[in-house]
C-alpha cells in the first residue's frame, strides 16, 4: 500500500507539474472547428478563390510548409488563391525546410522542399525563418543554415521573391505592398521580425543592427502610418496548440513531464516558457504603441484566429501548410475559430460596392479560413477597425 500511495503522488505531482496546461476540447480534422458565433459577422464572403473581382489586394499566410509532400495538396491551393498575381502576395511564416534547415552535407533535398515551395505560385513570395530553419537544436543556431536558406530564395530566377529579416538578424524589416491610394485609399505593408536571434547564445550578431528593439519598431513603423500592417513572425503572442501545452490525457501528460524532468529542460520556444515570456514581452511593448491590423505567426500547426487587443486588430495562427505535421488545438476566451487542419489563412483588402466606386477608395480587411481539400472558405469575417464599435 505505501509503494501505491507513493506511485499516486508521483502521478499527480508530474501531470500537473505545469499548472498552466490548457485543458478543453481538441477540434481535430475528425470533427468540426470551433467557431465563437457572437463573432463580427462576414459581410463580404467569396465563393471561391477565383473571386476576385472587388479585392484590391490579396495576402496568402501560411507557416510551418517545410515537409511538402510530392505535388502537395495545399501548396497547390495556395497557387490558386495567390491570384491575381500582380495583386497578392503569400507569406511564408517560418519552419520552410524540416527538420534542421539548409544543411550543408543534404543542400540538394534542402533545396527541392523550397523549390517545391517556390513553384507554387508567381506571386510575390516572402520567406520569414523559424525556428527549424536555423537547425534542430540550440547548438545549430550560429546563423549559417538561415543565411543559406536567404540567399538561396533571393537567387531564385521566377518572379518576385524576399527574405524578411535577412542575415539572421531579429529585424523589423518592412516590405511594402501597396502605396497609399494605388487600388485603395490606405497602403498595405508587412513587418517581419525574428525571435530565435534572442534564444540564440552562438549566434554572431555582428551583421545587424544595434539598439533597442522597440527604438526600431517605432522607427519602422514611422513612414506606415497611412498603411495597414501585417506584423509577420514564426513565433505567436497567443495560441491555443500543442506550442501553449495543451494537455493530452493524464498518461500521456505524465510521460511528457518525466521526460523534460529528467532528461532535458523544458523548450524556451514554447509559450509557457520564461525565456519566451519575455521575449514575448518585449515585442507586446513595442508593438501596442502602434498597434497593427495583424500579427500573423506559425509554430503551433494548426488554424488559429483570435480577437483583437491592445497589440494588434487581430492575432492569426496559421501553422497548418505541411499535412503531417499538424498537432491539436483547442479555444481561449478570445478565440474566433480554430482547427487543426491542414489549410492556411487568406487576408482580403475588398472594395466597398457603392457608386463611383474605383482605385483610391477605402476598402476592408476580410479575413479567411481555407480548409486544404475544400474551395470554399471554412470561415471568414471582416476585422474590426479601432473607430468601429467592435474595434476595442
Amino acid at each position: 500500500m505505501p509503494v501505491i500511495a507513493l506511485l499516486l503522488s508521483l502521478a499527480v505531482v508530474l501531470a500537473g507539474c505545469h499548472a498552466g496546461r490548457l485543458r478543453g476540447e481538441n477540434y481535430d480534422a475528425g470533427g468540426d472547428p470551433f467557431i465563437r458565433w457572437d463573432a463580427p459577422p462576414d459581410l463580404i464572403a467569396v465563393a471561391d478563390a477565383a473571386d476576385t473581382a472587388r479585392v484590391a489586394y490579396r495576402i496568402i499566410l501560411t507557416g510551418d510548409t517545410g515537409e511538402p509532400v510530392p505535388e502537395d495538396p495545399t501548396l497547390a491551393a495556395i497557387g490558386r488563391w495567390a491570384v491575381p498575381t500582380d495583386r497578392a502576395a503569400v507569406v511564408l511564416l517560418g519552419d520552410n525546410l524540416y527538420p534542421s534547415g539548409l544543411e550543408e552535407d543534404n543542400r540538394a533535398w534542402g533545396e527541392s522542399v523550397l523549390r517545391q515551395q517556390l513553384e507554387a505560385t508567381s506571386a510575390l513570395r516572402i520567406f520569414v525563418p523559424g525556428n527549424h530553419d536555423w537547425g534542430s537544436s540550440p547548438r545549430d543556431w550560429t546563423g549559417e543554415r538561415v543565411i543559406a536558406q536567404q540567399e538561396f530564395v533571393l537567387e531564385w530566377p521566377e518572379g518576385d521573391v524576399d527574405f524578411l529579416p535577412r542575415d539572421g538578424c531579429p529585424g523589423p524589416a518592412v516590405r511594402e505592398l501597396l502605396r497609399p491610394g494605388e487600388r485603395m485609399e490606405r497602403g498595405i505593408a508587412v513587418v517581419a521580425i525574428d525571435w530565435l536571434p534572442w534564444f540564440s547564445e552562438v549566434h554572431d550578431g555582428s551583421r545587424c543592427a544595434g539598439g533597442d528593439f522597440g527604438q526600431r519598431i517605432d522607427d519602422a513603423f514611422a513612414s506606415l502610418e497611412n498603411h495597414y500592417v501585417i506584423l509577420a513572425s514564426h513565433y505567436p503572442l497567443r495560441s491555443a496548440g500543442d506550442r501553449a501545452d495543451l494537455g493530452q490525457g493524464m498518461l500521456i501528460d505524465i510521460l511528457v513531464n518525466l521526460y523534460h524532468l529528467l532528461l532535458r529542460p523544458r523548450s524556451e520556444l514554447t509559450l509557457f516558457h520564461p525565456q519566451y515570456i519575455t521575449h514575448a514581452e518585449q515585442v507586446r511593448n513595442a508593438l501596442v504603441r502602434h498597434r497593427p491590423l495583424v500579427y500573423a505567426a506559425g509554430h503551433d500547426h494548426s488554424l488559429q484566429l483570435f480577437e483583437g487587443d491592445e497589440v494588434a486588430g487581430m492575432h492569426i495562427v496559421s501553422g497548418a501548410g505541411s499535412t503531417g505535421k499538424v498537432t491539436r488545438v483547442t479555444d481561449l476566451p478570445e478565440t474566433i475559430f480554430a482547427h487543426a487542419v491542414p489549410g492556411f489563412v487568406v487576408l482580403d483588402f475588398v472594395r466597398l460596392e457603392r457608386e463611383g466606386a474605383g482605385d483610391g477608395d477605402p476598402a476592408v480587411p476580410v479575413v479567411r479560413v481555407v480548409r486544404t481539400g475544400q474551395e470554399t472558405p471554412v470561415f471568414q469575417m471582416r476585422i474590426p477597425l479601432l473607430d468601429e464599435p467592435d474595434g476595442r
